[in-house]
């Protein structure tokens, strides 16, 4: 039983995480994982089988991952992956004991939050919405795409994975605003509303959209697109893509502004307009036991660093 293929029981393993509902990224986290710890094995000159999983080699790795990676975190997220993967060998009978206990990690770190400042978000919509009153067509196109997909994190709080997965009419007007349907891999779908100022953006920006998708002859459902200076490539926008136009607004406007860095400032906004934890927490797709005290000892600390406001 020994000789059993690790790659055959990691299919097996991720096959299960998907049968209990776990998203796509986190079945794809756990495969990225996995795939680090069997290369490593390789380099060894190990056999990709269970019975090359001894003491001795886990140690080895123990000294690997924290040669290769400065984060704690980065270290025991690749320990937690083959640690629950010997818990469901065990389960399934596979082997009756899980090596990976024995391995000491540190203890999580927990980063501080460290979102833009309010007033670099606002002029950064700002330049960016001024650049589409002086343009046309698909650069015009390409600039308002920008600002759509900064409003859709900053007052909508969404993450990269939901913002995939947004299809045009997923975005309803309901008593004078419009609300957005976020239906997340395997989970309940939500409603999160967008403020007043979202309305002519929406409006503008689809009217626009389906013109070039007539010239381009495209066609999709996506709510978002990707493209290249002169066209649309294809409906949808990839969290690669999203993180490509994230890198060119921050070299542009000499920021650090990332998705998420931009997601936490949304989290400020909610706490200081007091809205409901639990709902908060909801909107982020956290455990109701996840912590919001990073947050909320930067606001007591400093509140006129962490107002934030609509963008309107």
């Amino acid at each position: 039983m020994n000789n059993i293929s690790l790659l055959k029981l990691q299919e097996d393993f991720c096959a299960e995480l998907n049968m209990q509902g776990k998203s796509f990224n986190t079945v794809k986290n756990y495969k990225t994982d996995l795939n680090i710890f069997n290369k490593f094995l390789v380099s060894k000159g190990r056999k990709l089988e269970l019975k090359e999983v001894t003491s001795e080699q886990l140690k080895e790795y123990q000294r690997f991952l924290e040669q290769k990676y400065n984060s704690p975190n980065s270290i025991r997220r690749r320990v937690q992956a083959l640690r629950l993967f010997f818990d469901y060998l065990i389960q399934t009978e596979v082997t009756d004991y899980n090596p990976i206990k024995k391995m000491i990690v540190s203890p999580k770190v927990v980063d501080k939050p460290n979102p833009p400042k309010f007033f670099t978000i606002k002029s950064i919509v700002d330049e960016i919405s001024e650049k589409a009153e002086l343009t046309e067509g698909h650069t015009k196109l390409l600039h308002l795409r920008n600002i759509v997909l900064i409003h859709l994190i900053y007052e909508a709080g969404l993450k990269v994975s939901d913002i995939e997965n947004i299809k045009t009419e997923h975005i309803k007007k309901s008593k004078g605003l419009h609300r957005i349907l976020v239906a997340p891999d395997k989970k309940e779908p939500y409603m999160v509303t967008m403020p007043e100022s979202f309305s002519a953006l929406h409006s503008s920006y689809l009217e626009l959209l389906r013109e070039r998708k007539d010239s381009d002859e495209v066609s999709f459902n996506n709510y978002l697109f990707n493209a290249n200076p002169y066209r649309i490539l294809k409906g949808g926008l990839s969290s690669r893509g999203i993180e490509v136009i994230f890198k060119e607004l921050s070299k542009k406007f000499k920021t650090n502004m990332t998705a998420k860095s931009l997601r936490q400032a949304c989290i400020f906004r909610w706490l200081t307009e007091n809205k409901p934890e639990s709902r908060i927490k909801e909107l982020m797709g956290v455990q109701p036991s996840y912590s919001l005290a990073p947050y909320k000892e930067l606001i007591a600390e400093d509140p006129a660093s962490f107002c934030y406001l609509d963008l309107a």
